[in-house]
């Protein structure tokens, strides 16, 4: 447990650093991170150098797309040309299905491109959050999911007993899931009336800041622990234990990344919606 609190405050410490640099770092940092997850699920799917280079590429142009697009405010190009991209990227696989036929299973090929289109495209909702809205909310993505896994993990360590779902995850339990829920509402309500009363954004629309933050929170933290699962589903089905080994304690990218994925999309449409209901 110390090796994993030791490595979190390290982790939040350099996260936090690249937000007080110029902008252009984090899209840099976020673009590595993503390249770095590539890898490791490549890794775990056992793929050749072939199709890492072609899933390297391919990612490649999908971030150049998206974020070309975006900064030069092209909002409905920026998609339609993401949409090409990931038509292109299908093609090319499906190319490299033939090419490598009978030396690589189709299977194996097509699930490498699906993870990089998707992986790509979640993760590009971070940067698209901070663009569209501010860092504020962006950073909503981040705290839902990591309070929740911080609240999950601590109360299912001192209260679980109700296994949740043991084939895929052995160690989480009932509780734990609850209490992750309830970590996020709690942390995000708080959070908001930080934002609130300290920094001036436009993430914020309701007048109730509790409601506002307890509807981040429940989405989030619910949708964090989903994906999390995903990621252990796929763990255990290539027989690995950790996606990566860079942070002590969590693992790799992967690990530490995989319910800010998942709830990427839900957090960057959700201040959408709120604007548009306001």
């Amino acid at each position: 447990m110390v090796k994993r609190i030791i490595t979190s405050v390290v982790a939040l410490a350099v996260f936090v650093g690249i937000l007080f640099l110029p902008p252009i770092c984090f899209t840099v940092a976020l673009a590595a991170v993503i390249l770095f997850m590539l890898y490791e699920c490549y890794s775990a799917t056992k793929a050749d150098l072939g199709m890492k280079t072609i899933g390297f590429i391919s990612a490649v142009i999908l971030m150049s797309s998206i974020y070309f697009c975006k900064a030069i405010e092209w909002d409905t190009f920026a998609w339609a040309t993401a949409s090409i991209g990931i038509i292109f990227i299908i093609a090319l696989h499906m190319i490299t299905v033939v090419a490598k036929h009978g030396k690589r299973n189709y299977k194996d090929i097509l699930s490498n491109g699906f993870l990089t289109i998707y992986i790509v495209l979640s993760m590009s909702c971070v940067w698209l959050a901070k663009e569209t809205f501010d860092t504020a909310t962006m950073l909503l993505t981040f705290i839902c999911a990591w309070s929740c896994d911080t609240f999950a993990y601590f109360t299912g360590r001192f209260l679980g007993k109700h296994k949740l779902i043991p084939h895929v995850s052995p160690n989480k339990t009932v509780e734990g899931s609850v209490g992750g829920v309830v970590g996020a509402m709690v942390i995000c309500i708080v959070y908001l009336l930080i934002v609130k009363n300290v920094f001036d954004t436009n993430m914020l629309t309701w007048s109730n800041v509790v409601v506002e933050g307890a509807v981040y929170g429940l989405v989030g933290g619910a949708l964090s622990q989903l994906g999390d699962l995903i990621a252990s589903a796929i763990k255990r089905d290539t027989g690995i234990k950790d996606f990566g080994w860079i942070f002590p304690g969590h693992g790799g990218f992967m690990d530490r990344f995989d319910s800010v994925m998942f709830i990427a999309p839900i957090m960057y449409i959700l201040p959408m919606v709120i604007f548009g209901i306001m």
